[in-house]
């Protein structure tokens, strides 16, 4: 049986495709505005239930953010076989669902604990981005999509940039409970959204469980996979190692207390609306100069804007500093994804972003977990320093190695 018209969006008219697309751009806006309404009050929220020192909130952040890491890296490629065998539109509505119902149970929360096994539900459950990206990458005509990708991380970053500014407002003013609720209405919002207005042309092809763990080590050892999936899990590590400190650092240089939350979704609003500008700047050029280019070009700024911020006398200098480093950051994520389109069969792309969001999701379990370590030991202004070096070490490793035919990535800016 041939199944080629399920997996070829050339063959789609064009109007279905850029529908879908921008339903689930909408969708990611409306997922990527409910997750991050807890992001600016989520360390402040363990210490309201009773952690009792700052070190130990770095721990419970931390070891929250690894927990969510390790069961999502397990989990992620099995739900990337089942969309390969079952569809892809599902996937996001099981996503999107799943966060709705968490991100309510913690508004109920009475204790660390409780927000720390939401968090290993949340790793085994959720995943929106990844299931947006599969299916938006297997509607999309090749010629579009780095285009298409930076749009739909546009969509995110604009919504994730969009929460913090009213998830902090709200916890300053009601407490930590009240945006808890209004996350979880966004994402169940988005999932009736996506049930009436995305479409997917999929038929499932003819094949065994067995067959989709030969796909698996089929994808492993396609050349560029291997450096992909490391760049990933550097990118999302190095991406989250600030996330149990700036929110403290904000509290220190601001001198205010009763704002820190209300500050931290400022800083965070305004880098990602820069980061969701580039994603897309990003995206379209390197459909044609290269995403791998992009992707070096993205990690030089990111790293090289990093260093100011740890001398920041006052909030302004950290802000500037943060923006520049988002202004950077932003190219990466759409540069990697248009790679993986790039050297994986549309059919088993399902697979593919299962498998670059178990190691997404170990960076970002791991680097909240070292970042609080390192503020535990060495204070809040060492990691800034010391992130980017990092950055600027990948950097360099990536130019070293994105034309050596042993690594692969050579392979990733042929043509479809």
């Amino acid at each position: 049986m041939n199944n080629s018209k399920s997996f070829s969006p050339e063959a789609d008219d064009k109007p279905s495709w850029r529908i879908t697309l921008t339903v689930i751009s909408i969708a990611q806006f409306l997922s990527g505005v409910g997750f991050s309404f807890v992001l600016p009050f989520y360390p402040f929220y363990f210490r309201y239930l009773g952690a009792t020192s700052d070190k130990e909130v770095y721990m419970w952040v931390g070891g929250s953010s690894l927990a969510f890491g390790l069961t999502m890296f397990f989990s992620a490629p099995v739900w990337g076989m089942i969309s390969d065998r079952y569809g892809r539109k599902i996937m996001v509505l099981r996503s999107m669902f799943a966060g709705s119902i968490i991100l309510g149970l913690m508004g109920l929360a009475q204790n660390p604990w409780h927000l720390l096994f939401l968090r290993v539900i949340q790793g085994m459950t959720t995943g929106t981005v990844t299931a947006s990206v599969t299916l938006v990458s297997s509607i999309t005509p090749a010629s579009n999509r780095g285009f298409s990708l930076g749009i739909l991380q546009t969509s995110l970053m604009i919504g994730a940039s969009a929460g913090p500014f009213f998830g902090g407002f709200l916890a300053d003013k009601y407490g930590f409970r009240i945006p808890c609720a209004i996350a979880s209405i966004l994402l169940f919002s988005s999932v009736i959204l996506v049930i009436f207005g995305a479409s997917e042309r999929f038929v499932a092809p003819r094949r065994t469980w067995g067959a989709g763990i030969k796909t698996i080590r089929e994808i492993i050892i396609k050349p560029g996979f291997p450096m992909i999936m490391a760049i990933y899990f550097m990118t999302y590590t190095l991406g989250t190692i600030l996330v149990p400190i700036l929110p403290f650092f904000i509290e220190k240089l601001s001198g205010d207390p009763s704002k820190s939350s209300t500050l931290t979704g400022v800083f965070l609003g305004m880098v990602g609306f820069i980061s969701a500008f580039s994603a897309a700047m990003f995206g379209k050029i390197g459909d044609r100069v290269g995403h791998t280019k992009t992707l070096l070009v993205s990690l030089l700024l990111t790293g090289l804007f990093c260093f100011p911020q740890a001398l920041a006398p006052n909030l302004w200098v950290l802000f500037i500093g943060r923006c520049l480093m988002g202004f950077g950051a932003g190219g990466i994520v759409p540069s990697i994804s248009a790679m993986v389109s790039k050297i994986i069969q549309q059919e088993k792309v399902g697979s593919a972003y299962g498998l670059t969001s178990s190691a997404t999701t170990l960076g970002i379990g791991i680097g909240p977990f070292f970042g609080g370590i390192m503020a535990s030991f060495l204070g809040l202004r060492w990691p800034f320093v010391i992130l980017g070096g990092i950055i600027l070490s990948t950097a360099i490793i990536v130019q070293r190695m994105m034309y050596h035919h042993r690594f692969g990535l050579v392979h990733t800016e042929n043509t479809d």
